[in-house]
């Protein structure tokens, strides 16, 4: 449990009681199952309620040992649970709060829950409610050493599943096909499902940076961006590779300017660095090449129990890199009617540098 972290956000901001709805902040504070409708009542001195759905309760009890009070609630009668709360949950929440008389409550306001949005309105004009959001995304984001190893697990699972995929071929099969091979393979070893929909896209299909997996079949002279993720023990992976064919001229020149940005965007990667200046530097090498234009999202994002967390690595973002945080590096060139390109490493953000997590080649020409 990291439930000392959210001690650390109520003296940061001077808070009364702080209510964590968002499901993933939930699992990273107190570790619970992705049930769905469990929540942290965390109030100042250290008074900590779980409240979870009654079908819940043993399981949450079992898993947390005693350590917090997990309260059940339900809107109907279930006389084998004397503490109850038979009562819409926010309706609950908004008039132990006000009948507090608390003054300031913290609530992850930006990760938008039905619970969050609703307790929120009802408190507005009986005290002062705090958007914590930023605070916790930013404990999220600089990882553990155990969150370490639970992301590289799930890139190792990733990674030998697209070699695999690589040996036995994915030319003459559909999209589709390749996508669905892939998944498959991820979970035979070991993980918990995808991190996300996998992205295979060939041919002009590949200059679609969200592209979604079709029957097209990949011809021999097809570029082809697969876009991948495993997840283990609910944290993630997150890369992508680009089949270029040894025949294509304009691609494979077009792969080794995006492979040139990778590499010198990672160069820049260290504790203390903005994170707007790797994408600049991205930016610079693929000017250099005359492919500016076509380089149309931002350099990367973090990583973690999402896909997507902070920090941004993008133009006009004022996050500052900081020693534990996991990113991706992925610069890419999308060309309407012809092809895209776009390459992404994992890379673990140190004092010193960047470590990139990856050991699958940056360049594939099949």
């Amino acid at each position: 449990m990291r439930l000392n972290k959210l001690a650390k956000i109520i003296d940061e901001l001077n808070l009364d009681a702080l209510l964590v709805t968002y499901e993933w902040n939930v699992f990273y504070y107190v570790g619970v199952p992705r049930a769905g409708g469990s929540f942290i009542l965390y109030e100042k001195g250290g008074n900590i309620k779980i409240l979870t759905p009654a079908l819940d309760f043993w399981r949450l009890t079992d898993m947390t040992g005693g350590v917090v009070e997990v309260v059940p609630y339900a809107t109907y009668d279930l006389p084998g649970f004397p503490k109850l709360i038979r009562e819409k949950l926010s309706e609950w929440l908004s008039r132990y709060l006000s009948d507090s008389k608390y003054g300031r409550v913290g609530l992850d306001l930006s990760y938008s829950t039905p619970l969050s949005r609703e307790v929120s309105e009802k408190l507005r004009n009986h005290l002062t409610v705090v958007d914590v959001s930023s605070q916790i995304a930013t404990q999220r984001s600089i990882k553990e050493s155990e969150e370490i190893e639970l992301i590289k697990q799930a890139l190792r699972i990733s990674e030998d599943s697209f070699i695999k995929l690589l040996d036995e071929g994915v030319r003459g099969l559909s999209e589709s096909v390749v996508a669905a091979r892939l998944d498959s393979y991820m979970r035979l070893r070991g993980a918990d499902g995808v991190a996300f929909e996998t992205i295979v896209a060939s041919g002009p299909n590949s200059a679609y940076p969200h592209a979604h997996p079709t029957n097209k079949k990949i011809s021999n002279e097809d570029v082809v961006v697969l876009d991948f993720g495993a997840r283990f023990m609910n944290y993630c992976s997150d890369t992508t590779r680009t089949l270029v064919p040894e025949i294509n001229e304009e691609a494979k020149k077009a792969l080794e300017a995006v492979n040139e940005a990778v590499n010198a965007a990672t160069d820049v990667v260290r504790d203390g660095v903005k994170s707007s200046e790797p994408d600049t530097i991205a930016r610079e090498v693929l000017r250099k090449h005359g492919l500016e234009n076509y380089f149309i999202h931002s350099l990367g994002h973090g990583v973690g129990l999402e896909v997507h967390e902070r920090p941004r690595l993008a133009q006009g973002v004022e996050d500052t890199l900081v020693e534990g945080m996991v990113v991706t590096i992925e610069p890419g060139i999308y060309i309407h009617n012809k092809f895209g390109i776009r390459l992404e490493n994992l890379v673990f953000v140190r004092k010193s540098g960047a470590e990139v997590l990856n050991k699958l080649p940056l360049i594939t020409y099949a």
